[in-house]
């Protein structure tokens, strides 16, 4: 058979009716005929199809599964042992705080040589004890505080304080029955300076107490300062901020976020307001004790 005929249909199909890479396949294919299920080569015999041999499927081996015992009502399982428990023996509780007891304050003059008005001993005093219970305070004693407990009572009973708390000792401006007025030259207190030095270096912080307007706070500042009571201008002043604003109050605020250890006055309702309200002398005298124990009577500080 002429390879030519079997060619030109090809051509001819491929030029009319097909396209793209179909059309592009086509001449290839004019090296050899297409016959039915037969291709043949250029010298018109049918080449021979080598069909490549199959490859054998692999054998997959079975695997052996273990066989599990399993468990009936005649099989005995055999008991766990006890695991051993370590008993820890509790800790002992550490022993409590021990009571702050205050060593006697002497009625003498801290050195003959140097005697002291009643004033100065009674700020010589204060500042002892303030001193001393700080250092109390450092070694864990549990501090009693110089406001009391109850709010009503008279029976002398005292707030303790917290071993973080800061100390403070408070000191009352006004004279007996007024109101402190600042001197614009005040008069240098080197003695009491001293004492407030003394009560700095143990950690103890200084608060003023007034019924004075609070708009004169920069006036009672400056006269500390002047005076050597707060020569850094870093002591607490506590003035009156409207008419309802009692010192009691003010007393109070301030022991609640501080333990204020002594308070120093030149009369006893400078302590605590309910001595405005006792009916007589025996009224308070559960509080007495508490005088030259945590509440002093000084002189007057130096004003107008």
């Amino acid at each position: 058979m002429d390879k030519r005929i079997v060619v030109l249909p090809l051509a001819l199909l491929a030029g009319t009716t097909l396209s793209g890479c179909v059309a592009a396949a086509i001449p290839a294919l004019a090296g050899s005929a297409m016959f039915g299920t037969r291709v043949l080569d250029r010298d018109g015999k049918v080449a021979s199809a080598v069909a490549a041999a199959p490859t054998p499927a692999s054998v997959i081996k079975p695997v052996q599964v273990p066989t599990l015992p399993v468990m009936t009502a005649d099989t005995v399982t055999p008991a766990l042992a006890p695991v051993p428990v370590a008993i820890i023996p509790k800790a002992p509780l550490p022993d409590p705080a021990p009571a702050w007891v205050m060593p006697p304050v002497s009625a003498a003059d801290p050195d003959p040589a140097w005697p002291l008005t009643s004033g100065q001993l009674s700020f010589a005093r204060f500042v002892r004890y303030a001193q001393t219970s700080a250092i109390g305070a450092k070694s864990g004693a549990d501090l009693p505080s110089a406001i009391l407990s109850d709010p009503i009572a008279l029976d002398g009973k005292r707030r303790r304080c917290a071993a973080d708390e800061q100390q403070i000792a408070l000191i009352d401006l006004d004279p007996a029955g007024g109101i402190f007025a600042p001197s614009a030259t005040p008069t240098k207190q080197p003695g009491l300076a001293l004492g407030l030095a003394v009560l700095r270096e143990a950690g103890v912080e200084i608060a003023w107490l007034s019924d004075l307007s609070v708009i004169e706070s920069g006036a009672v500042r400056t006269m500390l300062e002047q005076a050597g009571l707060d020569p850094r201008g870093e002591d607490i002043i506590s003035l009156r901020r409207n008419e309802a604003d009692t010192k009691q109050q003010r007393r109070d605020n301030l022991a609640g976020i501080t333990c204020i250890i002594a308070i120093a006055g030149d009369e006893r309702a400078d302590f605590d307001d309910r001595y405005n309200y006792l009916r007589s002398s025996e009224s308070g005298e559960d509080l007495e004790p508490i005088i030259g124990n945590g509440w002093f009577l000084i002189e007057q500080l130096p004003g107008k």
